[in-house]
């Protein structure tokens, strides 16, 4: 997903608004590091960072955008969620 992808998601599935800065942050190596680019920013020390800057809310975002990036949650997902 792309960072507005990411930013749906979160507002449709999860009910919170989403801070398209921190997908932005997270997916930041995307274009240079493709599929790689997860090694970095997806993990528990972002999860503890957004939590920290974000609170729960935050915390939860970092967690659903990595489901989303592993293809637990997929594009369909959202389309569902609208109904």
């Amino acid at each position: 997903m792309n960072n507005k992808e990411h930013c749906k998601a979160t507002r449709i599935l999860l009910g919170v608004k989403p801070h398209p800065e921190l997908h932005a942050y997270m997916d930041y190596y995307s274009k240079e590091l493709g599929w790689g680019h997860r090694i970095l920013r997806h993990n528990m020390s972002m999860v503890k960072d957004a939590e920290e800057l974000y609170g729960e809310k935050g915390r939860l975002e970092v967690i659903f955008h990595i489901a989303c990036d592993m293809g637990l949650i997929e594009k369909k997902d959202i389309d569902w969620g609208l109904r």
